[in-house]
């Protein structure tokens, strides 16, 4: 299904061109990941994807704004601001509090959206206590309880391990054969290549590409070792196995 089409966009700051004849459609059955280099314009498409800034070139075809789930790049724990995980999901319906509390309803819903992200057990667990994965599934559990039909993320794997930015990435993966559109701003091209069969490339100028997710097997499979980090999954086999079999056939 084709939620939004962006048609010839040209966008600036103070006469300094960002985003310069843009074209781009989204369909729901897509994993659109978004590269290119800080100041691209990435920033700024997700904004206007979102409805943060003005645009008359953007037409949303089956989605409305209200219907976008974001989780925004290095959202930060405050240690003063004491609050658990289930609190932090519930502030994705804060714009639905009766009389300032919210409803059973409202709990319910944060609770499947725990459940979704593999989190309900840490319901009542301080946010400043969970690991960074943790942390950044909560924020993703926190889009989803507004029943987004399209979430976007910018940099969820940034600041963590290869082993958690993998486990993030296929959260999104297997929400998005839910049937939730999943467009990502990602840095790490061997995750983007195991995960979006859509690459966009934008440096003010967007060129998109097809991809065929061949990097996922490796990446499956790295997943079995004690440790694996970005020079194993550059790779295009595993060369500790690789090692080891020639090892073993020399004995």
């Amino acid at each position: 299904m084709k939620l939004f089409e962006l048609s010839k966009l040209n966008y600036a700051y103070d006469k300094e061109m960002v985003l310069k004849d843009i074209n781009l459609s989204y369909d729901t059955k897509d994993f659109l990941a978004i590269i290119g280099p800080n100041g691209g314009g990435k920033s700024t498409l997700i904004k206007l994807i979102l409805g943060l800034l003005p645009c008359t070139n953007f037409e949303f075809k089956a989605v409305k704004t209200s219907e976008i789930g974001y989780v925004p790049q290095n959202t930060l724990v405050n240690e003063n601001f004491s609050i658990n995980t289930l609190e932090l999901v519930l502030m994705g319906r804060i714009n639905e509090k009766i009389f300032g509390f919210y409803s059973k309803k409202d709990r319910a819903k944060a609770l499947e959206a725990l459940e979704k992200v593999g989190l309900k057990e840490f319901a009542y667990k301080n946010i400043k206590d969970l690991s960074g994965g943790q942390r950044q599934r909560a924020y993703i559990a926190r889009a989803l309880i507004s029943s987004c039909k399209l979430l976007i993320l910018d940099e969820p794997s940034a600041s963590l391990d290869s082993k958690s930015a993998l486990n993030i990435f296929e959260l999104l993966s297997s929400l998005h054969e839910q049937g939730i559109g999943i467009i990502s701003i990602c840095h790490d091209i061997n995750i983007v290549l195991a995960f979006a069969n859509k690459i966009a490339y934008l440096n003010k100028e967007l060129i998109l590409h097809d991809n065929d997710k061949h990097k996922a097997k490796l990446l499956t499979h790295l997943k079995s070792h004690q440790h694996f980090c970005a020079v194993e999954m550059s790779f295009d086999e595993c060369l500790s196995c690789e090692h080891t079999h020639k090892r073993s056939e020399n004995v």
